[in-house]
């Protein structure tokens, strides 16, 4: 059984290196990529099951380097991270997820198995919840 792959992208080398050994801890293969540009050819090039992307990035910001993705493979589904309270508008609609960066590991990582099983009935009750709390 192929284990899914988590593309993972941070500009903060330290904060990518713990995401990517947690990750890999729990069952995933990860890719991982310090900028926009790389994490866009790596989308490109490899059969990824899901994208965990980080608000700010120095060349371009996450919402812009989401909605790229998007672009280029809609079915895959994004979660941004955040250091802020508040989701920026444009992430809002790019994104398919979104989660703190301080959100304690095991939480993380429930939230990335949700992620990657998109079919199953809880993350879609999940993100549906998620973007009526960004309406509201």
């Amino acid at each position: 059984m192929r284990r899914p792959t988590i593309l993972c992208v941070e500009e903060k080398p330290n904060g990518l290196t713990g995401r990517e050994s947690l990750l890999r801890e729990h069952g995933f293969d990860v890719l991982a990529a310090t900028t926009g540009r790389e994490s866009l050819d790596l989308l490109e090039e490899a059969d990824v099951d899901g994208v965990i992307l980080g608000c700010h990035l120095q060349e371009i910001m996450g919402d812009t380097v989401a909605e790229r993705m998007k672009q280029l493979r809609p079915e895959v589904p994004i979660m941004m991270l955040s250091a802020e309270d508040f989701v920026p508008q444009g992430v809002r609609c790019s994104a398919d997820a979104f989660i703190p960066e301080t959100a304690p590991a095991d939480q993380f990582v429930e939230a990335v198995h949700d992620m990657v099983a998109a079919g199953s009935p809880f993350f879609q009750r999940w993100l549906q919840d998620w973007k009526q709390r960004l309406s509201a």
